[in-house]
């Protein structure tokens, strides 16, 4: 079975939305394979390393989902993998420390991957620390080597084929307090896949599980065999067909928010990273497929549709304010019309201040408390404002 839709499955049930829960499995077996498998382009050599940074308001599931990964990854006693309280001094120890080496062909192939997991990004990455996110810029990218000079300690560090992994989760406010603007400008943010939910999935709190620890041993086992693959990954002829005519097209539809205009320039290579790491996952062999190419565009496309809603999250106002505001607006336009209101109006206005999974509920939410009444008219769902005495909304 395809080792992510087996991870689904394994994970089915627990409180986490299934987009955290996939990109979660993605991490785990992109971690998996270090720094020896690879893409060939005509520009450069492209290692399927992620940056990955769940995004939620509290008690949504990020942690749930980032832990499965740690789970499994000290599970397999294969990799390298950091403490959870790092700075960027023991990142680079720890980064120092996670050595590797297999024989090749050609000699002896040394690297130094290391994979993190945090459930909190600021623990990771302190406020506006610029010069951090540079390093992992830096890192992200694979170079040959990375050199630090240590001047407290008098001390140069040379890590030869550094590689990092990393899935992290933040809330929405917090995100914009430890981002200063000028990180969405300086390459960092285009470097990590971001992934958004407002609301946890329902789940029961009472019916029983089925035994599930033949699932884990099975996705262990299959990451212990996805550790021992080394080499260039091969390209079917249509898959490499539809990546290059997607790139001549601009890679539609692409994301419009401002603060996502860098990141628009590397989703193609967001692509190439993903296709490899599904068909390893689908066949545990180094052969990318059109219908691998397929998959890897969906997962991009389903997470980036849901990226410009952290920006709005980021500066959002509580949900009454948002109500007294939509409350306003609709008053606004029945005072000059005396009739209601059509659906699409209102859902318009949302759109503006609102993630689009909690517009459904705050319409609800107003009507609930009588602050607006819904219509049912001859051209759909409308609403009518009641007068601000009569519900407390000023």
């Amino acid at each position: 079975m395809d080792w992510i839709d087996r991870y689904m499955e394994y994970t089915d049930g627990i409180p986490s939305p299934p987009i955290f829960r996939l990109l979660s499995g993605i991490s785990a077996l992109a971690g998996s394979l270090d720094r020896r498998v690879w893409i060939s382009t005509s520009r450069s050599v492209l290692f399927p390393n992620l940056f990955v940074l769940l995004v939620a308001p509290p008690a949504v599931g990020k942690s749930q989902a980032i832990s499965n990964v740690s789970e499994l990854w000290y599970a397999t006693k294969k990799f390298h993998i950091s403490p959870d309280n790092v700075t960027k001094a023991s990142l680079i120890d720890a980064l120092a420390a996670a050595d590797g080496k297999r024989v090749i062909p050609t000699g002896l192939l040394e690297y130094h991957s290391l994979l993190t997991a945090s459930s909190e990004f600021g623990v990771l990455v302190p406020a506006h620390d610029l010069e951090f996110l540079s390093v992992l810029n830096h890192i992200y990218d694979n170079p040959r080597t990375y050199r630090e000079n240590r001047r407290s300690l008098n001390k140069n560090i040379e890590i030869v084929n550094p590689q990092l992994n990393i899935i992290a989760g933040t809330q929405p406010g917090f995100l914009a307090s430890l981002l200063p603007e000028e990180a969405w400008s300086m390459g960092f943010t285009s470097r990590i896949i971001m992934v958004y939910s407002a609301v946890p999935p329902i789940v029961s709190l009472f019916q029983k599980q089925e035994p599930r620890d033949y699932m884990f041993k099975e996705l262990t086992e299959r990451l212990k065999l996805f550790s021992d693959l080394m080499g260039e990954a091969q390209w079917e002829q249509a898959a490499q067909d539809e990546l290059e005519r997607w790139a001549r097209e601009g890679c539609p539809p692409v994301p419009q928010h401002s603060k996502l205009q860098h990141y628009t320039g590397r989703r193609i290579l967001h692509c190439l990273k993903l296709s490899l790491i599904s068909a390893i996952s689908r066949t545990g062999e180094l052969r990318i497929t059109l219908w691998d190419v397929n998959r890897a565009r969906d997962w991009l496309l389903h997470a980036e549709q849901l990226m410009p809603d952290i920006f709005r999250d980021m500066s959002l106002k509580s949900d009454s304010q948002v109500i007294q505001e939509l409350h306003f607006f609709l008053w606004q336009i029945w005072m000059k019309s005396k009739k209601p209101i059509h659906e699409g109006r209102a859902i318009h206005f949302l759109q503006q201040r609102l993630p689009a999974e909690k517009i459904e509920r705050v319409l609800a939410i107003a009507v609930k408390s009588q602050i607006l009444i819904r219509k049912d008219t001859a051209v759909g769902p409308a609403y009518e404002p009641r007068p601000s005495h009569e519900h407390g909304a000023e």
